[in-house]
Formats: structure tokens, sequence, C-alpha cells
């Protein structure tokens, strides 16, 4: 079994994995019975795992394929056929936690492939025992892996970058299936007569759109497609739906939706996600249903899926568009510069092109 790569060793080439024993290669090793893929948070990210679950269990068939994440990402992942079983993450102490190191340890496993690569997913990989435990090349944590999955140089969308790291493990990066996938039950085709959909919330300031330019476009589009604006929010969102709400005024709506599940329920049947980067859009983009995504410090080459449905926004042109950053020195230009106008230019191209000119 290769060993893990030594701290002095060079940095790898770019490519999908890196092991001390560049001549043996993890297909030379036995295929797996058991696999478990780490991702425990945030909904973009687990809904960006299943294409990649997708091509792990087309591989290797036979592989009973576990996940382990926290609430809620579970929801997404119910009913997803290519995973055997969700584990359900929940720690709230160093007793749970050691638990669950002996949990997963228990378990098995032949292979561990670590997304997530923080601390404790890094910890949980190395104490599961796994023969293979493949994890990213660039954390500092990165002894947990005896495979360090390397990250592209060039930067593509996330559902496809999640297969190529895979490449690795035998798994080829030819399937064009790289968008997201959501199983609410039997499949609903967009509602070209169905509501038009705001997500204005967002945990980062330097992605969150300002509530009175959403306001703004909700008036706008109102005025244009004659139909009925639903604010979705969740936990702590109450505050900038109702401001988004208030301020379209007739029409607009703002349910709480206490669940994944119930969020998509409402996307499912829109015609028209218009939203910050964030969970909401990956939600949209697994159901079909086509989105405007405003960025700022978030890139759209990663998040946006190479398909007509699905638009990105920016405002060009600034030297710091794209930053990545969670706090901005220059006052957020990228997003309160952004105006209403030209977002809602962007949503009637893209809604005219989706079901016709209205």
């Amino acid at each position: 079994m290769p060993g893990l790569t030594p701290e002095s060793a060079p940095s790898p080439k770019p490519g999908a994995w890196a092991q001390s024993d560049p001549g043996s290669k993890p297909g030379a090793w036995a295929s797996p019975k058991r696999i478990l893929v780490i991702q425990l948070r945030r909904i973009g990210d687990v809904l960006m795992a299943t294409p990649a679950l997708k091509a792990l269990k087309k591989r290797y068939p036979a592989a009973a394929i576990d996940f382990l994440v926290e609430p809620p990402c579970d929801e997404v992942l119910s009913g997803n056929p290519d995973v055997a079983a969700v584990l359900v993450y929940r720690s709230d102490g160093w007793r749970d936690y050691l638990s669950w190191l002996a949990r997963i340890r228990g378990r098995r496993y032949d292979w561990v492939v670590d997304f997530m690569g923080n601390p404790r997913s890094a910890i949980l990989a190395a104490a599961s025992g796994a023969p293979l435990r493949a994890g990213p090349a660039h954390v500092g944590h990165r002894w947990a892996y005896n495979l360090r999955m390397v990250q592209s140089s060039t930067i593509r969308y996330a559902g496809r970058e999640k297969i190529r790291l895979l490449s690795g493990l035998g798994v080829p990066d030819t399937d064009p299936a790289v968008l997201p996938t959501l199983h609410l039950g039997t499949p609903k085709a967009p509602d070209p007569a169905g509501p038009i959909v705001f997500a204005p919330a967002s945990r980062k300031p330097t992605r969150r759109w300002p509530g009175r330019h959403y306001a703004a476009l909700g008036r706008m589009l109102r005025e244009r497609f004659r139909c009925p604006i639903i604010v979705l929010w969740g936990p702590g969102e109450k505050g900038v739906a109702d401001e988004v709400a208030e301020g379209i005024g007739e029409g607009a709506t703002a349910p709480e939706t206490k669940t994944l599940r119930e969020a998509a329920t409402i996307l499912a049947g829109c015609r028209l996600l218009a939203t910050n980067c964030g969970g909401a859009k990956h939600l949209a983009v697994a159901l079909g249903v086509p989105t405007l995504t405003i960025h700022g410090s978030s890139d759209p080459a990663s998040w946006t899926p190479p398909d007509p449905r699905h638009l990105a926004l920016r405002r060009e042109g600034l030297p710091c568009i794209g930053c990545g950053l969670n706090d901005c020195p220059r006052g957020i230009e990228c997003l309160e510069g952004l105006s209403p106008e030209k977002v809602f230019a962007a949503a009637c191209r893209l809604l005219d092109a989706m079901y016709g000119p209205s």
C-alpha cells in the first residue's frame, strides 16, 4: 500500500492526485466494497458532490457508498439512489466526537473520500482505518490522507471538478452529467406561468446584493410579467425577506421555509430563481429551474453550470471582482453598484430565451 507523502516531497505536478509511490496507482488496489464520502456542510457543497457520487457508483457499482453530513444538508441526499446510507453527523461535545470516531472505525470502510478537508473531517478519515484515504493535497492536515487530491489550476464548475478529483481512484472524467441532483419524487418541469422566486439572504455580506435592489427588481419584474414574487427565507433570514417583500408591495409574499425540502418544493413550481451565490441556487439547478445568480466576491466559473438555463451576472471591470473575501474594505461596491435595471434586463433575456417573449 502506498504510504503518506513525505512533507519534504516536492509539490505534486498539476493533476488530480499525488502519493508517495508514483508508480503505484489506485487502479491496482482492490475494488472497494464499502466507501465513505465526507462533506459535512454547506448546501451547495453537498449538492455539488452528487455528480461525483453518481460517477463513483457507476465505476464501482458493487460498492456501498455512505455519505457523512451535518444537518440540515442531509435533506438534499434523501432518496439519492447512489447513497447506501446517509450518516447524519451531530456532535455536542468531545464525548460525541469520540463516539463518532469509534462509529466510523467500526464500519470498516475500504475507501474514504474527504471532500470537506477541514481538521475534523481529516481526523475522521484518519480514524476510519481505511486502507485508502483520499483528501485535498493543499491543506495543512494532509497527513490524514494517503491519496492527495490536487485542485486543478484551471477554474471550472465545481460539479465537474469533484469528478475530476476522483480520477486517481479510477473514475473517468468523461461523464457529461455534472449537474447536482435532488430526488423529490416525480420530477416537475419549470412552470412558465409560475411565480418568480427570490433568495436574497446570504451569510456572507460580500455575496449579498442589497435588499433594496431586490425590491426594485421585484417591482420591475412584477410589472413586466404580471406574476407573483415569492421571497424565500430560512432561520435567521426573516428581516431581509420582509424588507424585500414589503419593498415590492402588491403580489409579493415571504413564506417561511422551515426545511430545505419545503424550499425545494416552492422552487420546483417556479419559472425563475433570482438569487445570490448560495444554496438556493444549487437547489434550483438540481431541479432544472432557470437561475440568475448575482456574484460579488465569488467566482461564477466555479458555481455556474455550463448550461444556458443558468446565467451569472456581476459588475465587471472592478479590479477586486471575484476577490473571495468575506469582508470588504471597499464598501462592497461590486454589489452596491450593480443596478436593479441591469439585473432586470438580464432576467428578461433569460426568461424570453427559456419561454419565449412575453
